[in-house]
């Protein structure tokens, strides 16, 4: 097996350290933004905030099984956050994945350069709030948005595994990378079948909808 880890494709590195600087840069913008009046966490989004990255993270601890080089299918652990930035919106769902992205490098660091951290950690789990754009759309707009989570997800683990972990045998390093990461596509489609369950019950999506209604009243108001 042949790996790049000690020996980095610099080619590969240039090429995307600009569209991921200029990610970086977006997502900086975001954060200061978000924290304006309009967008301040409420008591009970703070303690929904909470109870879901609590659920996300122990579900994470649950591997159905672990990829020899990082990553593990998990049983919908990231389902928690995603049902968050549905219902709170795209500008709280960056914040509580980006949260969330670095519980994940506590429980399990795999660390060879500083883009590869940012692809397989912020960008990558952080995408959550992609979710929140769709919420116009109704319940199909949370599969939807799960959707382009994934998707995302799976995008950026497969530049991370190209570039910075290598090729096996005579399979290059694209192409493995697009086979070693498949097991995102797999807890994608895990996290679907037990959101069609949860959605498709009108005493979770009623009480779901009270909850955020009753929500908005805001304490972390102005003297």
């Amino acid at each position: 097996m042949k790996f790049l880890l000690g020996e980095i494709n610099w080619d590969k590195v240039e090429v995307f350290s600009a569209p991921i600087a200029l990610g970086l840069m977006f997502l900086g913008v975001v954060l200061i933004f978000s924290f304006g009046d309009k967008t301040r966490f409420t008591t009970k989004e703070t303690a929904f905030a909470a109870v879901s990255l609590a659920l996300s993270y122990a579900l994470s601890f649950i591997k159905i099984f672990s990829m020899p080089q990082g990553g593990s299918l998990t049983p919908a652990s990231i389902l928690p956050l995603l049902i968050f930035a549905y219902y709170f919106g795209w500008k709280k769902g960056i914040i509580v994945g980006l949260i969330y992205s670095f519980l994940q490098l506590m429980q399990s660091p795999q660390i060879y350069h500083p883009i590869q951290v940012i692809l397989d950690y912020p960008l990558a789990f952080t995408s959550v709030f992609v979710v929140g754009f769709f919420k116009p759309l109704g319940k199909k707009g949370f599969f939807i948005g799960a959707v382009c989570f994934g998707l995302i997800r799976y995008l950026c683990h497969v530049l991370s595994g190209s570039i910075f972990f290598g090729a096996w045998d005579n399979i290059d390093s694209w192409t493995f990378s697009l086979l070693y990461n498949s097991y995102v596509l797999i807890d994608l489609a895990i996290t679907l079948v037990i959101g069609v369950l949860l959605f498709s019950s009108k005493s979770f999506t009623s009480q779901m909808e009270r909850f955020v209604l009753n929500s908005k009243q805001n304490i972390y108001t102005k003297d």
